[in-house]
């Protein structure tokens, strides 16, 4: 076993070594380069069959969201950021991790500025995914450590306190984002902007897989190019011109949505691979990956019926950031799917909850909390109970509580879970006012 694990292991080694020359070899010409890739590949080496067992995920959730009874639904997903820094410069400010939600929120909602920048063919093809963000938490982690990926590793060493990095909230429910200086790889001098782990719903892993733990799930970005107009993308390397619009972001949610790069991944190591497809119908046949430029002319396909141009306006696409401004209707319905599927946590909360009328009635602080909580009633609503429930649904707390506008109680919170909670206010003929808020 162990001498049939090395060989996978070898194997490995010198694929991705051979990937990353090729992207070393193309960083000059301002190639995006992507975690992505390597780590399916690094898992199909050594693990016969992920590759296979990712697709049939995919496959699944593409049925799924054909048929999604709740297309009319908009899913909200909780998004944690951690911000891991070394040099002040890493530690972003909260207008650029505010700003980057928003770009999300565009790009997921299709009510990005430059949505019209699309050419006529595909028009018809661009939608609104009715995914939101809401940001429910910055932490700040000050590191010593340097977070590098190698020929075969990612750094998942900055998702894990005892790697310099920070703790992942609640994988299942929450989307984490980690924000940090990503090394370029050793003796290769490629530069990684993101990466982020598919959804899985594998069997048992094999003894001596390089799985990832539940802990690693989410997305990580270069603080380089974090939020759109960042000042800091001076300090990417050169050559690499990407124009950062936020969109690295966009690419990475986009994966851990269920999402292929557009052209397949088939020319990985160079070349033109038209037989590789990602899977989306109403995406063009696209040979190799965009050159980090808008050649609107880019053709790398022969197409049977109509023949198409590469879509460099699509979000899955190497292209610059300054003409991607799509989804597909085939990818929306893959990115609904994971989440009415393998990522369905992210919006159990929601679904439970998404007839509540939120008014404003209460006001509660702090939030996050960790020992004690203040709830001010600041509205009309003669409230006569309360009730808090967990992140499954599940009634934690039912108080019968008279409360009028103007008075305010507290809860204490200390032995609660850490987690996010719904505190919902009942009063005369069953209104109701809800608030969220974080336990840590």
């Amino acid at each position: 076993m162990q001498y049939l694990l090395h060989n996978k292991f070898l194997n490995s080694v010198l694929f991705i070594l051979f990937a990353f020359h090729n992207l070393t070899a193309q960083e000059s010409s301002g190639r995006h380069i992507c975690g992505h890739e390597m780590h399916m590949n690094q898992m199909e080496a050594l693990v016969p069959g992920y590759r296979d067992q990712i697709n049939k995920v995919f496959g699944l959730a593409k049925k799924v969201g054909s048929s999604d009874s709740r297309s009319n639904d908009v899913f909200k997903i909780p998004v944690v950021v951690h911000i891991v820094w070394n040099k002040p410069e890493e530690n972003l400010h909260d207008s650029l991790i505010i700003n980057q939600i928003e770009v999300l929120n565009q790009d997921f909602r299709l009510n990005n500025p430059d949505k019209n920048n699309i050419r006529t063919i595909f028009q018809e093809r661009q939608a609104d995914a009715g995914i939101e963000f809401e940001l429910v938490e910055i932490k700040r982690v000050q590191t010593t450590a340097t977070f590098t990926p190698f020929i075969i590793t990612l750094p998942d060493e900055v998702k894990q306190s005892s790697g310099g990095g920070s703790d992942a909230a609640d994988t299942e429910h929450f989307l984490n984002i980690w924000v940090c200086k990503i090394q370029a790889v050793p003796f290769l001098g490629a530069q990684i902007l993101g990466y982020a782990y598919p959804p899985a719903d594998l069997p048992h892993w094999p003894e001596g897989a390089s799985a990832s733990n539940p802990g690693f799930d989410g997305v990580v970005i270069d603080f380089r190019c974090f939020g759109r107009n960042n000042p800091l993308e001076t300090l990417l390397p050169s050559g690499l011109t990407i124009s950062p619009q936020g969109r690295t972001t966009t690419h990475e949610v986009g994966h851990y949505l269920g999402l292929r790069h557009i052209w397949g991944d088939g020319s990985l190591l160079g070349g033109s691979s038209c037989n590789a497809d990602d899977g989306v119908e109403d995406t063009p046949n696209q040979g190799r990956q965009s050159n980090s430029d808008c050649n609107a002319d880019q053709n790398t396909c022969a197409d049977v019926e109509i023949e198409e141009p590469d879509m460099i306006e699509n979000y899955m696409d190497y292209s610059d950031q300054a003409c991607q401004n799509t989804f597909t209707k085939g990818q929306i319905e893959i990115m609904r799917g994971v989440l009415l599927g393998p990522r369905k946590g992210l919006i159990e909360l929601n679904t439970a909850f998404a007839h509540i009328n939120i008014e404003n009635q209460l006001k509660i602080y702090p939030n996050p909390v960790r020992n004690e909580m203040q709830i001010l009633h600041q509205g009309d609503l003669k409230i006569t109970q309360l009730k808090v429930f967990n992140q499954f649904g599940k009634e934690v707390l039912s108080l019968e509580q008279s409360f009028l506008s103007g008075e305010s109680i507290t809860l204490a919170l200390a032995d609660w879970n850490p987690g996010l909670y719904i505190l919902k206010a009942i009063g005369k003929d069953n209104k109701h006012s809800a608030l969220k808020f974080i336990k840590l």
